[in-house]
């Protein structure tokens, strides 16, 4: 049968909604299981849409990423169409062949490669098998396919994650590179980032006083009305068991949240006050902050599972978790003519770890450019640590305790805000004399506060705007 019978064969299958294992044996004759291929032979694809509605499907290798650069005016359909896509297609996964769904196909040169590929079926857990030569003849046989090339390997975008030295020199030249800005000598002034606002100013002051007390802190909150009303709120929030009974920063303190927790909630609520949230970007504001509140939780449980000898101080382990993403805004306020295109790579590529397009796009990192500015900041060096190893399962180095749990923290928490256990490194258990299954019980309780999560990012989302 030819090329065109198979692509048929399949369509109907798929419209019918028959499973694999009912597929005509053509197709079955080519199933395998996904984990059977490896990142180079597996065919990933995208829809992209231009300004004027016109949709591709676009098809290439997972270790690649999909250059936008190209196709400018285009971007990914938003989740909700691909949802919509996926439902009238009968399908749960977009397979890169030519007319299996409505839109003309384009596939990268580089998808020949290997001798061995692999395309999705439709099912998420099995994969049609090809060898290069038949899916560029299966390519070539239909005039709604095309060849280009437009993928580029993740091998040759490798971000610094040890060289912390050539942090530096590497955010002024990306900022020198992008902005075309004569280059000082601090960070802040560089990017020209609005000062630390006076609150977080005197929080971190007050922690490198050995005999501050709650009522200097409590003084310090209550002279910025949107930060006490926040921490108020979160010190009412059901995750704390008290809800409606806190009016008071002085009860926040004493009765719920704790002088260590107040602290380290009010510094990361006050050190973006003046940096907005962009209102481009797959976040969106309560995308940003439910993820930031549900690592700064994580690592506070998480830490309370690590036997005492070795537990690294809870306060800064949440604060850790709070900011770790502080750096995406950062980015969003140092290149805003480039954050747009940033973000079209993010919806093009949600195979590629986000450290990745930056680096490709601006020589540099999130958690490059945050840790550099936390330090210029005076923010502990515990957090700047965790924040700029928190990919870098093999750090060993100074405060790597806190950098080895928002590793962790950060593979816990998937893309879809959902948590689950997946692969963690025994070697990082080990190191932070953390036990697996004290992992899982965290992730059970964690769960059990979805609402109460959703509740608190609400609160942060209202506040941020």
């Amino acid at each position: 049968m030819s090329f065109k019978g198979l692509v048929l064969a399949l369509q109907e299958a798929l419209s019918q909604s028959v499973s694999p294992d009912n597929f005509p044996e053509l197709l079955k004759n080519r199933l395998v299981p996904r984990n059977r291929a490896t990142a180079r032979q597996l065919i990933r694809s995208s829809v992209l849409e231009s300004s004027d509605g016109v949709r591709h499907l676009l098809a290439f290798p997972a270790h690649c990423l999909l250059d936008m650069k190209l196709y400018q005016g285009y971007q990914a359909i938003s989740p909700n169409a691909k949802q919509s896509l996926l439902k009238r297609k009968k399908i749960q996964s977009v397979p890169a062949l030519p007319e299996v769904i409505d839109y003309n196909l384009i596939v990268d040169s580089r998808c020949f490669d290997p001798e061995i590929i692999f395309t999705e079926s439709g099912d998420p857990s099995w994969l049609l098998e090809f060898t290069s030569e038949e899916y560029r003849s299966l390519t070539e046989e239909f005039s709604s396919a095309r060849i280009e090339q437009f993928a580029i390997p993740l091998v040759s975008v490798r971000p610094n994650l040890t060289a912390v030295d050539q942090d530096e020199a590497e955010i002024k030249t990306a900022v020198e590179t992008i902005t075309s800005r004569r280059i000082r000598t601090r960070l802040a002034e560089s990017i020209e980032i609005p000062p630390l606002p006076l609150s977080a100013h005197n929080i971190i002051m007050l922690r490198n006083d050995e005999n501050a007390d709650g009522d200097e802190l409590a003084s310090i909150v209550e002279s910025d009305p949107s930060l006490a009303s926040q921490v108020i709120s979160w010190a009412n929030s059901p995750y704390y068991g008290l809800p409606g009974q806190i009016h008071s920063i002085q009860d926040a303190v004493i009765r719920v949240l704790g002088f260590d927790l107040t602290m380290n909630l009010s510094l990361g609520l006050s050190m973006g006050k003046n940096i907005k949230m962009p209102s481009d970007g797959v976040f969106g504001y309560r995308g940003y902050w439910r993820e930031a509140v549900m690592k700064a939780m994580l690592m506070e449980r998480l830490v309370k599972q690590i036997p005492a000898a070795h537990r690294p101080v809870i306060g800064l382990s949440y604060l850790s978790g709070l900011v770790n993403n502080f750096g995406y805004l950062v980015i969003a306020e140092v290149f805003p003519p480039y954050f747009s295109l940033y973000c079209r790579y993010q919806e093009a590529n949600p195979h590629v770890p986000a450290m990745y397009i930056e680096r490709f796009l601006f020589g540099i990192t999130r958690e490059q450019i945050g840790s550099f500015l936390f330090q210029t900041w005076g923010v502990p060096d515990e957090v700047c640590s965790a924040i700029r190893h928190l990919h870098n399962p093999a750090y060993e180095g100074r405060h790597h305790q806190y950098a080895n749990l928002l590793y962790i923290v950060n593979q816990l928490v998937c893309h879809d805000g959902e948590i689950r256990l997946g692969k963690l490194p025994e070697a990082i258990l080990n190191r932070l004399h953390l036990e697996r299954a004290l992992v899982e019980k965290t992730i059970d309780e964690i769960s059990d506060f979805n609402e109460e999560l959703n509740s608190l990012a609400e609160m942060l989302e209202k506040a941020s705007k």
